[in-house]
């Protein structure tokens, strides 16, 4: 027996008030919960809806929903990193590489031109801080925007947390440097790579999200994004 439209909003209405908000999971919780639904009513089609909702909810798992949602969380960060990573080895393949080698370039020759490579590295902190920034805004207008929260997009504590580690460790690097270093240009253009690396692994999670961000839009045309 097919559930309703009805029966289906009333399902994912209580998945929500159980502490699910994202429309992404509860999408397949609903889909779960309707199949078992659908089995059951078509053996017994005076069965109290509701209090099976509750029943299958309590037959689900022992914490509830909480252990789906951590794995399911665990499982889509892991595969946003994955993806992130896949995607920064692209800018060392053609026809990527291009883009690799002018951004490579391009910094090299600033460098160069800045008699002060201290405060270059300073200048190159400082656009790290801004990136980390705009992460933030863009969490804050998406969270304002969006009239349902999707966990495949829910990138930013993850994301944010991992770079922020690396731009601690690339702000960490440039204190311990001492003036000799900024004089060796070795040293320098390890830092150069480093900072290189962190601006492409920032540019690969941005695609990622929108990639992911469009495949969103197209699983659910209906909802604003």
């Amino acid at each position: 027996m097919e559930l309703s439209n009805e029966q289906l909003l009333q399902i994912d209405n209580y998945i929500f008030s159980c502490g699910i908000k994202y429309c992404d999971v509860r999408t397949e919780i609903v889909d779960h919960f309707a199949n078992i639904l659908e089995e059951k009513l078509a053996k017994n089609p005076t069965l109290n809806f509701k209090q099976e909702i509750k029943n299958i909810h309590r037959n689900f798992s022992d914490k509830g929903f909480n252990k789906l949602l951590k794995e399911k969380t665990k499982s889509v960060h892991k595969k946003f990193y994955k993806q992130s990573f896949k995607h920064l080895i692209t800018f060392f393949k053609l026809p990527k590489i291009i883009i690799t080698g002018v951004l490579s370039y391009g910094l090299f020759l600033i460098m160069n031109f800045i008699n002060d490579k201290e405060n270059f590295f300073f200048w190159t902190y400082t656009f790290l801080l801004f990136l980390i920034v705009r992460i933030f805004y863009q969490s804050f207008k998406t969270k304002k925007q969006q009239k349902e929260r999707f966990l495949v997009l829910n990138k930013t504590n993850n994301f944010l947390q991992l770079f922020n580690v690396i731009f601690i460790s690339f702000n960490f690097l440039t204190n311990l440097r001492s003036d000799e270093s900024f004089l060796n240009p070795i040293h320098n253009n390890i830092q150069l790579s480093v900072f290189i690396l962190l601006l492409l692994f920032y540019w690969s999670g941005e695609n990622i999200f929108y990639q992911n961000k469009k495949m969103v839009k197209e699983q659910y045309p209906n909802v604003s994004i």
